[in-house]
């Protein structure tokens, strides 16, 4: 019996219910078929007991001229969607297309086995959808603020005389597409729309019914992204003979049109620059333009690199909404007006520069008398840069021993002279630097004889290690702004230019010392007369 089955044309199980001036789709299949993949199609309707030719796929006269006009101009046409399947489209259906539609193949079987031609009756039934705003008025126009919360309503009610069940939708378009916000299918279920669905588990999106056919929107804990336009969406649905659920129309209409005010957080100045021991004032701006009730709470950060995460960031002050600050001893933040915040960073030195940021987070106040946080937002970062404050001082050398022959003593002191700005946080070191005298032009590197650190440490260069070691070289600090190098017994190979630098050190808020500045001597020549030389 399997294989006597034949040909097999199938059309949906009717009756098809459609809404007067919709546009219908009726589709049409045929399988277990031979001769070619792609087959041809005949569509035929009636309203009582005789068929009048609609349209073909193969043959352009087929068409009966009661229809040559709406096929003519496109309101009926075929439309295949596969070699075995094709759809017929009637747009704008009006209830004299009421009746009996058949679906024909015409057969390219060897032989003639199964169903050539199946029927589906079309019931057109006038438009009772009615879809409104609220009260009936056009689209407004609303403008909130971040975390602001925002009521839409629209009204959705049918007179079919079928038993339909509507469909309700709310969108949104920021853009040129809409988009789904919350559903309240004709099954009776809510479906909230792609990336909206946290936000209706969380309850910051709602959809309630109310009385005369209202479906209202609630949405609380507005952000950027709920800015646009804003319609309702409606659908009118009806079980088929199938069991399965059909959409028969559906309408729209633009309730309101949603700004939304972005709440920014700014640090009046751009990149900074301040000089060390200075005070660095920053001021950071929460523009909003929330009229009601608000709280803010900011947090001052600094970070040694711009990062926005914060990961590594150092909170410096803080203020909570209750206008409690954090304390701390050289910084302040202040209060001062009702958007602005103060940073004062006193005394300042290098290790302040770097990136400062304010985040602010706005709290507004709920029916229940608590407090909730609806915006958090982190400022784009302050380069800050402090100039070390240079101490202003000369460095004069003068030999107050000069050898007459070999073995006499040198003695070089290297002062530091019209010292100003070098306060106890100020500390001098110095570096002695020895130059071979030559009588050409060539170049000869310095060599280093003895350095100092910040701590005073002395530190030996090659050329003089060992001599200072058996004291024959002696670096010694007379006063507070002399040091002194002395060779005992001086040798040839000690003629030449000397000079020194001398190094000014700041000492920071972790006592650290970091140097701000170098200033070089003069070089000073020791020379000699020599048997066969006058110099």
């Amino acid at each position: 019996l399997a294989f006597c089955r034949g040909r097999v044309v199938r059309v949906p199980k009717g009756p098809l219910i459609r809404v007067m001036g919709t546009e219908v789709v009726i589709p049409c299949s045929v399988s277990d078929y031979d001769g070619p993949s792609e087959q041809n199609f005949d569509w035929e309707f009636s309203r009582e007991t005789d068929f009048m030719r609609i349209a073909s796929t193969w043959d352009p006269t087929f068409t009966s001229e009661e229809y040559q006009k709406r096929v003519g101009n496109g309101d009926i046409k075929l439309r295949r969607s596969s070699n075995d399947a094709v759809e017929l489209v009637i747009r704008n259906i009006q209830p004299t297309d009421q009746g009996r539609y058949k679906c024909s193949t015409p057969s390219t079987d060897a032989t003639v086995q199964g169903n050539y031609d199946a029927e589906v009756q079309v019931k057109v039934i006038s438009d009772g959808l009615s879809v409104s705003g609220s009260k009936g008025r056009s689209s407004v126009s609303l403008r909130l603020s971040e975390g602001d919360s925002f009521k839409l309503r629209c009204s959705a009610s049918t007179t079919s005389p079928e038993h339909t069940h509507l469909h309700v939708t709310w969108q949104i378009k920021s853009g040129s597409t809409w988009r789904d916000i919350l559903s309240l299918t004709h099954e009776g279920k809510f479906h909230p729309g792609l990336g909206y669905e946290e936000r209706y588990r969380n309850g910051d999106i709602r959809l309630d019914t109310g009385a005369n056919d209202t479906y209202q929107l609630s949405v609380s804990q507005t952000s950027l992204v709920d800015g646009g336009a804003y319609r309702c969406l409606v659908s009118e649905w009806v079980r088929g003979a199938d069991t399965s659920w059909q959409k028969i129309q559906e309408k729209s209409v633009e309730v309101a049109t949603v700004a939304i005010q972005r709440t920014d957080v700014v640090i009046s100045t751009s990149n900074v620059s301040v000089t060390e021991r200075d005070s660095l004032d920053l001021t950071c701006n929460i523009t909003t333009d929330r009229s009601g009730i608000f709280q803010a709470e900011v947090m001052w950060y600094f970070s040694a690199s711009p990062d926005d995460t914060l990961s590594d960031a150092q909170v410096l002050l803080s203020v909570d909404r209750d206008s409690v600050v954090s304390d701390s001893t050289l910084i302040s933040l202040s209060h001062v007006d009702r958007n602005s915040y103060r940073l004062l960073v006193r005394d300042v030195n290098v290790e302040d520069s770097g990136y400062y940021y304010c985040q602010a987070a706005v709290w507004v106040p709920l029916h229940n008398g608590s407090w909730h946080k609806v915006v958090e937002r982190t400022s784009a970062p302050v380069s800050v840069v402090v100039t070390p404050l240079e101490p202003d001082y000369e460095v004069f050398l003068n030999a107050s021993k000069t050898p007459k022959f070999s073995d006499d003593p040198t003695e070089l002191n290297c002062r530091i002279m019209n010292a100003q700005d070098t306060e106890a946080n100020i500390r001098f070191t110095v570096s002695w630097y020895y130059r071979k005298h030559l009588f050409s032009d060539d170049v000869v590197t310095e060599e280093l004889l003895a350095t100092m650190d910040a701590d005073w440490t002395l530190l030996l260069g090659d050329r003089s290690r060992e001599r200072t070691q058996n004291g024959e070289i002696i670096f010694s600090k007379k006063t507070a702004d002399t040091f002194s190098l002395r060779i005992q017994w001086t040798s040839e190979s000690d003629r030449g230019d000397y000079f020194c630098v001398i190094s000014a050190w700041s000492r920071h808020r972790n006592n650290s010392w970091v140097k701000s500045k170098d200033v070089t001597s003069a070089s000073v020549s020791i020379l000699w007369a020599t048997q066969g030389r006058n110099l």
